[in-house]
């Protein structure tokens, strides 16, 4: 067990040395109160008492059951002095800290996240050295009541939380500050039932009147009359007008405890709105590791379940982190390969033979007689893969995590991968397309490795028989995927690391196993 090195220190009327002995007399009295929680998470929460590391849930309590199901984030307030005990704990624990990509953080404040490997679901630590809030976005307020928090908690659920009153001060005061600007009205309306249902939750555990007297004690700026009057236009709903007027006259009468001037907090609140927009549009997260980020390729036969997981990879991985998922098997058109695209479905219409999957025959590859037309079509393919993968590493090596549906192989002749090898280039008498066949091996050369390869397997019974589900052009194909079969089971054997998993199992314990995975080597 980690100790601390300086023995008891006071914390107010709170003694270092007292606080696991205090949580172990606690705990026991609500030892019938515990509820569903993820095992990573009960883990944690014990390990802070364990160590004595001063910390509480610090606010949104009335939602702590989800919280300890992992659904919402875990907000904590851990003493100043306790730093690097607490890093200590989270390392520990299997946390990665993470970072703001567009640096959007606040002083104080960091993110963690760890896997419950039970479920692989992620818990995200959202911990605060320094209570900064007020408005939701540029939290322009530095409220020093830290140390007072953690001398008055209380256990929920088994978990060390506020006092009521003290949680139900905060509350007032967060609600206030969020209705001094117009895009701060609009975020803090979108919930009015929430947020009045958290009143009525905090208002049935505290006493009024302590936490008046607190919050005259704590900010005496804020009198009784004004907190009075704060808590009843919260209540009601509708009373918006009212909550913007009390909102600006509590930030008047706490602007002695702002962080940044008027003019850089109005420029600050601009710079995270826009941001907000961009990875709205872009449908990415703003989180990344502190250990940079990697890109991760789905590989394996047909039907094994390659986008399903993927999609499910990202959705999972992108709901804390910035995560982008691409599909290396169909990139996108650029701008020299735009026009000839749209002719493709044309193509395949007028020249059946000159299909993809047609070259894919045993015979034909063994022939090794190539169309000017495929060799064309090929050449531009491996371009727009080009730049697609070029984008992706630029992007891993910014920190996001990529998540490739399919990947090209560095054996010739496999899907996704270079199609012309040296017996193809002398068996062809024609110069431009030797040019165009030099060309394209010239751009697979190039094409940057997938830092983790997921290998996805299952036996051919399997993928047959969800290949003739699939509702597709053309029905189901199961000599297609005999053919693909010897293509694209098998990996390059250079790839720095690759995984195998089997597909054949339920849908949810194959996404499991991929998230360990990739958590794993993240």
């Amino acid at each position: 067990m980690m100790r601390h090195e300086t023995g008891s220190v006071k914390v107010g009327n709170l003694d270092a040395s007292n606080w696991t002995r205090e949580a172990a007399s606690v705990q026991s009295d609500e030892a019938g109160l515990e509820v569903s929680s993820k095992e990573l998470i009960r883990r944690l929460f014990n390990s802070l008492e364990q160590n004595g590391i001063r910390h509480c849930h610090w606010k949104s309590n009335v939602r702590l059951e989800a919280t300890l199901a992992a659904a919402e984030d875990i907000d904590l307030l851990v003493d100043q002095r306790d730093a690097r005990l607490f890093h200590a704990v989270l390392l520990e624990h299997g946390f990665k800290l993470t970072q703001s990509r567009s640096g959007l953080g606040h002083p104080g404040v960091f993110h963690a996240l760890g896997l419950d490997q039970a479920s692989a679901e992620m818990v995200h630590v959202h911990a605060y050295f320094q209570i900064v809030s007020g408005d939701s976005l540029v939290k322009n307020y530095r409220l020093p009541i830290e140390r007072f928090l953690l001398e008055q908690t209380r256990y929920l659920h088994g978990v060390r939380v506020p006092k009521a009153e003290a949680e139900l001060v905060l509350f007032a005061l967060r609600i206030a500050l969020k209705h001094t600007a117009p895009i701060e009205i609009l975020m803090a309306n979108r919930r009015d039932r929430t947020v009045s249902k958290e009143l009525g939750w905090l208002r049935e555990a505290a006493n009024t009147e302590r936490a008046e007297a607190l919050c005259a004690a704590w900010f005496p700026s804020i009198d009784p009359p004004l907190f009075r009057q704060l808590l009843d236009a919260i209540a009601a709903e509708r009373a918006v007008v009212r909550r913007v007027v009390l909102g600006w006259r509590v930030a008047r009468r706490l602007r002695g405890l702002r962080r940044l001037s008027t003019m850089l907090g109005a420029v600050s609140r601009l710079w995270r709105v826009l941001s907000l927009l961009v990875r709205r549009f872009r449908r990415r997260g703003d989180l990344v590791l502190q250990t940079g980020g990697m890109i991760v390729a789905l590989v394996g036969p047909k039907a094994t379940g390659k986008s399903t997981i993927a999609h499910a990879l990202a959705t999972r991985l992108g709901g804390h982190l910035d995560v982008l998922p691409i599909h290396a098997g169909k990139p996108p058109a650029t701008a020299l390969t735009l026009l000839p695209r749209l002719l493709v479905p044309a193509a395949r219409f007028l020249f059946s033979k000159e299909r993809a999957g047609e070259y894919q025959k045993p015979e034909r590859r063994r022939d090794k007689q190539y169309s000017l037309l495929y060799v064309l079509r090929m050449t531009l393919l491996a371009y727009d893969r080009r730049k697609l993968l070029g984008r992706s590493l630029r992007a891993a090596s910014s920190g996001s995590v990529v998540i490739s549906d399919r990947y090209p192989s560095e054996s010739v002749g496999t899907i996704d991968s270079c199609c012309f090898d040296e017996a193809a280039l002398a068996n062809c008498s024609s110069p431009l397309k030797r040019w165009l066949m030099n060309r394209e091996r010239i751009l697979y050369k190039g094409f940057p490795k997938p830092d983790l390869l997921l290998c996805l397997e299952a036996p051919i019974e399997t993928t047959i028989e969800r290949d003739a589900r699939r509702v597709k052009q053309g029905g189901p194909d199961a000599a297609a995927v005999r053919r693909r079969w010897e293509l694209e089971r098998r990996p390059d054997a250079s790839r720095s690391t690759a995984i195998r998993i089997d597909t054949s199992r339920s849908l949810d314990e194959t996404l499991r196993t991929a998230v360990r995975a990739v958590w794993s080597a993240l």
